[in-house]
């Protein structure tokens, strides 16, 4: 069975993205984060686990792009490879749960991606205290402050914790961790590291305080418990840190010094004792730490690469600004409009002929003529009214045209850019304003990356777009034919119109004709019709292996484009009616 394009994580991701308001591109093998942009790969496994997996790493990348400060994370990594990660799953809790609260579509995703990577058998067994600590904080803070389902292994955690540090300390701690997800910024966050890394060093009541919540509430806390001494927050500023996932020797340049000065206390060399209980937590070096969990990026980063190398085509990005020629679109608009004069009336006509809804007589039915009763002709007995149902056109049409290198070189007096550009104008003028029918457009490539240009979005007046400078265009680039079918058909599937329609203008042969085989199949297993006019260098034998009989057209002459183009949407839109 063919796969559609409605479940396909390339079309989920791109609008997912868009609501999260960040940048998403395709390609490698690997998940990535670099300078605000989140970079995907290809899935080979689009079951909706995997894709959702995908989409939690996407959303908690997107909440450090969106929430989270630098200098807190070189702060803690300073001090130690354990307040590093102390810092980062405290921050991880902070940050998800304003992600839930700004953008609704990220609560299931989060809560997918935290059960495939932490609902999994946990023991305390060999485990030391700074382990406790740092994987009871992440599992309960996720399964009480977030609602994610892993309560069983907190259950676990809870106990370990309690077992660790004694019930007192296990309730201050998770008292403190109950305001996380209320915290302002990052370096709040930091703070609060400290406070809860200050009860350990804390004498053990012998009975819980009878006003400590032992778990954390779901919404935080308005008041915290008091806060203790926040020298943690002065350490480290000589030394450059690092980031989320740096490596820990940074921290390990450190030293138990900063960590003791973290913990406000002397080292055990000038006090001739042991290393407080504080201290032994801080002080845990990458070593000591590889038995704690990871954090929930790292590990659903590692799921995705296994699922990573999918056969598709690599999706182009759609580019966000606009990139016409002022002067360039000025003829496009000029030309453009007197072409369509006269087409919107002709498509018009002929929506409205196919439309009515003419009255015929017939031998039985439930209606009599009774207009023209008194006329009819003895031994007649066709007196029954019948009107047939009223259609409706209900269609959106998508143009793709290929801007590649190609169509700029001169075979006459204009460049095939700038006569395809004037046809599709043109249609696009012809098709505004037509009841039941949306028109959207996009050209490609555009840019080093081979990006998709938008030239009129669904729904958005041609005047708008205009005035958005979006025409105007200048070849260059290559013909990533498949790669440009991923945007313009997720622009389809999300336009109002029960007909989908995408027609494909293009020059010549496409890179891999593969890919675009394999795309045109998922475009029509999803409900869209796929239709190409070709010219130039194309060639019939291509065409017909991948848009199938009468589904392309092969031109003479590039002067025949406008004529063969309102020919087909004339036809689209009377079989749509």
């Amino acid at each position: 069975m063919q796969r559609s394009l409605s479940n396909a994580f390339p079309i989920i991701a791109r609008y997912f993205c868009d609501d999260l308001g960040v940048r998403i591109e395709f390609g490698g093998n690997q998940p990535a984060t670099k300078d605000k942009v989140i970079y995907q790969p290809v899935l080979k496994d689009e079951s909706p686990r995997m894709v959702n997996v995908s989409l939690g790493w996407t959303a908690h990348e997107s909440a450090h792009i969106k929430y989270t400060d630098d200098e807190p994370y070189e702060l803690a990594y300073a001090v130690s490879p354990f307040m590093g990660r102390f810092l980062n799953l405290l921050e991880d809790l902070r940050i998800e749960k304003r992600m839930m609260e700004d953008h609704y579509c990220a609560i299931e995703p989060l809560r997918v991606t935290a059960q495939e990577v932490f609902q999994k058998p946990w023991s305390a067994d060999g485990k030391s205290e700074a382990v406790v600590l740092h994987d009871a904080c992440l599992i309960i803070g996720r399964a009480r402050l977030l609602n994610q389902p892993i309560e069983e292994v907190a259950v676990v955690l809870d106990a370990a914790l309690a077992n660790t540090f004694g019930a007192g300390r296990r309730a201050k701690i998770l008292g403190l961790l109950s305001t996380v997800t209320g915290l302002p910024d990052t370096a709040a966050v930091y703070q609060l590291a400290h406070r809860i890394l200050d009860v350990l060093d804390e004498e053990e009541p012998q009975q819980p305080d009878a006003g400590a919540d032992p778990d954390p509430a779901p919404q935080g806390q308005d008041e915290s418990p008091q806060q203790g001494q926040d020298q943690g927050a002065q350490q480290g500023q000589d030394q450059p840190g690092q980031g989320e996932q740096g490596n820990s020797s940074k921290g390990n340049q450190a030293g138990q010094g900063d960590a003791q000065a973290a913990s406000g206390q002397p080292g055990a060399d000038q006090q001739g004792a042991q290393p407080s209980l504080k201290q032994r937590v801080v002080n845990a070096d990458s070593q000591a730490m590889q038995d704690a969990l990871g954090d929930v990026s790292s590990q659903a980063a590692t799921l995705i690469s296994a699922n990573a190398g999918g056969t598709s085509s690599t999706p182009s990005s759609v580019l966000a600004h606009a990139f016409g020629s002022q002067a360039l679109q000025q003829d496009v608009v000029v030309n453009g409009r007197a072409a369509s004069m006269g087409l919107r009336q002709v498509l018009n006509g002929l929506i409205q002929g196919s439309q009515n809804a003419r009255v015929t007589v017939r031998k039985t039915g439930s209606r009599l003529d009774t207009a023209s009763l008194a006329r009819v002709r003895v031994g007649e007995n066709r007196i029954f009214r019948k009107q047939e149902p009223v259609q409706r056109t209900n269609a959106a049409i998508q143009l793709l045209l290929d801007g590649s290198g190609s169509m700029g070189v001169k075979t006459g007096g204009r460049k095939p850019i700038q006569v395809a550009e004037e046809a599709c104008f043109a249609m696009l003028t012809a098709l505004e304003g037509i009841a039941g029918v949306t028109s959207g457009a996009m050209v490609f490539p555009r840019g080093n990356r081979e990006q998709v240009g938008v030239l009129k979005r669904h729904g958005q007046n041609l005047a708008s777009a205009v005035a958005e400078q979006r025409f105007g265009l200048t070849a260059s680039g290559g013909t990533p034919l498949a790669s440009a079918m991923w945007p313009a058909a997720g622009d389809l599937l999300r336009a109002k119109g029960q007909r989908k329609v995408l027609i494909i203008s293009t020059d010549g042969d496409p890179r891999n004709v593969t890919d675009v085989i394999d795309m045109v199949a998922r475009c029509r297993a999803s409900g869209i019709e796929v239709f190409a006019i070709a010219y130039g260098e194309a060639k019939a034998t291509k065409l017909q292996l991948m848009f199938g009989t009468g589904h392309w057209q092969l031109l003479d002459d590039l002067g025949q484009l406008r004529s063969a183009l309102q020919a087909l949407v004339q036809r689209v839109l009377t079989q749509a009616a």
